[in-house]
């Protein structure tokens, strides 16, 4: 799978994702968006959903989409409820909005897989993840946000 330049920020910069907000107000697990297929652990894995400040106001509805520039959305996959328990083989997924214009073909998102791999444009990372985030595309191509977990009690 071929990766694109990096355009947004570098990992360092989710280091702190514990202290950011969580979306997710406990661990997830089946498919909540319908949309997983065996990605991010399928059914059967624990997910948590973590972002930053720059896009927490966003997320909570009390600011409208598109999240802005510098946002930095972070899901935490287990792969079943023992490692989540001990916090143990996490696997993070990571979606950086960009500035308007840098990556049309994914909602100007940069997707971050755990080795690194970067996805914009029509690289084969970006194709991956941007097929199924199109589906959300009316929330800015994110699935999860705080009124969804609210109304899905």
């Amino acid at each position: 799978m071929s990766t694109s330049p990096q355009l947004g920020a570098d990992a360092s910069a989710w280091d702190n994702y514990l202290s950011w907000y969580k979306v997710t107000p406990e661990a997830t697990t089946g498919d909540p968006t319908g949309f997983l297929g065996g990605v991010h652990a399928s059914t059967r894995g624990y997910r948590q959903i973590y972002v930053n400040s720059t896009g927490e106001a966003v997320n909570r509805s009390s600011a409208s989409y598109p999240y802005p520039e510098g946002t930095i959305l972070l899901k935490e996959s287990f792969s079943n409820e023992a490692a989540l328990d001990a916090r143990r083989n996490v696997e993070l997924t990571v979606m950086i909005k960009l500035a308007a214009g840098q990556s049309p073909a994914t909602g100007d998102w940069e997707y971050v897989r755990p080795d690194d791999a970067r996805g914009t444009g029509d690289s084969g990372l970006a194709t991956f993840c941007r097929d199924c985030h199109l589906f959300a595309a009316a929330t800015d191509y994110n699935f999860i946000n705080s009124v969804f977990f609210q109304n899905n009690r």
